[in-house]
């Protein structure tokens, strides 16, 4: 225990370490109390981050920066009116076939299991089975349902929606205009010796643009490669499979696992167990290959490297503290960690005994 005290002492003496712990205590329990509040501003430097890619790129071919702003953010614009006017509906009407069909699919199921236990009639407890998907029946009667209920037809939505569609542009615009005089201004309120934040913040900087923009344009890619094969292999759900193939790659290994449940389901209530729906279960799985394989590495050569362990703690840690949001930007999340971490070692490698 007195190798502790003495470590902690010793350290409460570097005033550069104790103002970065602190400022990174304020932040984290900002945003877990506000966070709610500060939605449309951390989705506005989530695709600030996004878009500033693009925008460097132009810059790149002797664009001036304010044009280079403008292309990008009408291109963006028009990619939302595009998800709105043209996906959106379909993917909408896709949740209500899925919910009107589920009572179908349930018995579907049952009989299935009573087949099996003809079959086995030793090595399946088919009651436990049934329970298990009656249960789970119900809870996808009543996530769609609530889906469903939240859909633009409901007013507050239309409000919170016409929110976010109002802010957001505008906070991404400024930001990515006014980037630079952001963070000049923001420095007057940090002390004059700042070595260690700024060396936390250069990090976390690259770190969260990079893994940001990785995965961006990794589900984009992905969820469009799967809507693309499952409409021509006439899947009923191509578009709800696709957005949640997506939406899986920014949750490390849980994802992928996670989403060939409804895959394997909705291919088997379609075609039964037949040869089309083994392709399109191999299908799902050459997809997720091609993107562990080959889209990750190209994406994320410039992300720092974690332990898969730490990951997954990553993944349930944050998830637990700010739920969806901490789940999709649990990386950068521990990576920060990472960097604090490595800097207190360092500190006490150095520190004289």
């Amino acid at each position: 225990m007195r190798p502790i005290l003495d470590w902690v002492n010793t350290h409460l003496e570097d005033s550069e370490l104790m103002m970065l712990l602190v400022f990174l205590v304020v932040v984290f329990a900002l945003l877990a109390i506000f966070g709610a509040t500060l939605a449309p501003a951390l989705v506005a430097v989530a695709l600030a981050y996004v878009l500033d890619g693009v925008v460097a790129l132009l810059i790149t071919c002797k664009v001036p920066r304010i044009f280079a702003i403008i292309i990008v953010g009408i291109g963006a614009l028009l990619a939302v009116l595009f998800a709105l006017l043209a996906v959106l509906p379909v993917l909408t009407e896709q949740v209500g076939q899925l919910a009107a069909k589920i009572p179908e699919y349930v018995h579907l199921l049952k009989d299935s299991i009573h087949d099996l236990q003809a079959r086995y009639p030793t090595g399946l407890n088919a009651e436990y089975l049934q329970q298990a998907i009656a249960t789970g029946a119900e809870k996808v009667q009543e996530w769609s349902g609530l889906l469903l209920s939240k859909s633009l037809a409901s007013i507050p939505n239309v409000i919170a929606i016409g929110v976010y569609v109002v802010l957001v542009p505008v906070l991404v615009f400024f930001l990515l205009k006014d980037k630079q005089r952001i963070i000049d201004w923001s420095q007057q309120f940090l002390p004059e010796k700042r070595t260690l934040l700024k060396r936390v913040w250069g990090e976390l900087d690259i770190q969260m643009g990079n893994y940001i923009r990785g995965r961006f344009w990794e589900s984009s890619m992905v969820g469009l490669v799967m809507w693309i094969v499952y409409m021509m292999m006439g899947h009923d759900y191509a578009l709800l499979l696709a957005v949640l193939t997506g939406i899986s790659v920014w949750v490390p290994f849980v994802g992928a696992a996670v989403v060939a449940i409804p895959v394997l389901l909705l291919s088997y209530f379609q075609w039964g167990w037949t040869d089309m729906a083994a392709y399109s279960v191999l299908a799902y799985a050459v997809i997720q290959l091609i993107d562990a394989n080959i889209v990750i590495p190209w994406l994320f050569s410039e992300v720092v490297n974690l332990h898969p362990i730490a990951i997954i703690v990553a993944v349930l840690v944050f998830g637990s503290f700010w739920g969806i949001v901490g789940v999709f930007f649990a990386i950068p999340l521990a990576a920060l960690v990472q960097s604090v971490l490595v800097i207190i070692a360092e500190r006490a490698t150095h520190t004289p005994t």
